[in-house]
């Protein structure tokens, strides 16, 4: 694990850019973690949304909010042919299947890499993604014993093997589905709500366009991690 640059503080938060080496590739990364953060801590992972990045706004926001609030560790990471990784991989094969494994292994090395830092530890894990951070997400979440607790939505079933995978998930989710989404239709939603095999499910359901997520959302989001990450 390399870190770049020097740290940067700001309201209580460190933020981090660190190169994590996985396989055959470098795995671009940041994290976020309290100023004066010492001994293990939750870990939150957030996937961004499809076009974006590790440091898109809500990814920001979200990352900061956990880490002021809670006292998280938060961690995100490039997407295959997204940020740092642009032209890495073909956005034609981003579900297949050989993309998903290595996406998963790419988590998993951001979790083990994390966990050696005094200031993260390995405490308790959750995820969080929506859209390109759903597609990814599930196979990551249903695939990752350790995920205590996960906030999934904007995506749909895709396919037999990809609803298979998230019956094999387990932890609470909090699913969120925008209900004029032009980009995933409401049944597809739906069907990937209903396939998940959590005993704990909750769907929300707004109004709205794909990237019309409420701000009270976050709220949610953040309240229903530290539900379950702080028990």
């Amino acid at each position: 694990m390399e870190f770049l640059g020097d740290p940067v503080v700001a309201h209580g938060v460190v933020e981090r850019r660190v190169d994590i080496p996985c396989e055959d590739r470098v795995v671009p990364a940041v994290v976020w973690t309290p100023a004066d953060a010492s001994g293990a801590r939750p870990l939150v992972l957030i996937g961004h949304g499809g076009t974006g990045h590790k440091r898109m706004d809500y990814v920001l926001a979200l990352a900061r909010r956990l880490t002021r609030h809670r006292g998280f560790a938060v961690a995100a990471i490039d997407g295959p042919g997204h940020g740092d990784r642009k032209g890495a991989v073909d956005r034609k094969t981003w579900m297949s299947k050989p993309v998903i494994e290595s996406m998963n292994a790419d988590w998993k090395a951001t979790r083990a890499a994390l966990a050696d830092l005094p200031e993260v530890g390995d405490g308790p894990l959750g995820y969080w993604g929506l859209s390109m951070g759903t597609m990814f997400g599930v196979p990551f979440v249903a695939s990752e014993p350790s995920v205590r607790v996960a906030v999934l939505g904007l995506g749909g079933a895709i396919g037999q093997r990809y609803t298979a995978s998230a019956a094999d998930i387990r932890c609470p989710v909090l699913f969120l589905q925008q209900l004029d989404d032009e980009l995933v239709p409401r049944a597809s939603a739906l069907e990937l709500f209903l396939a998940i095999g959590s005993a704990d499910k909750r769907l929300h359901a707004h109004p709205g366009p794909h990237i019309a997520v409420p701000p009270e959302e976050f709220e949610q989001s953040e309240a229903f991690l530290a539900q379950h990450l702080e028990a």
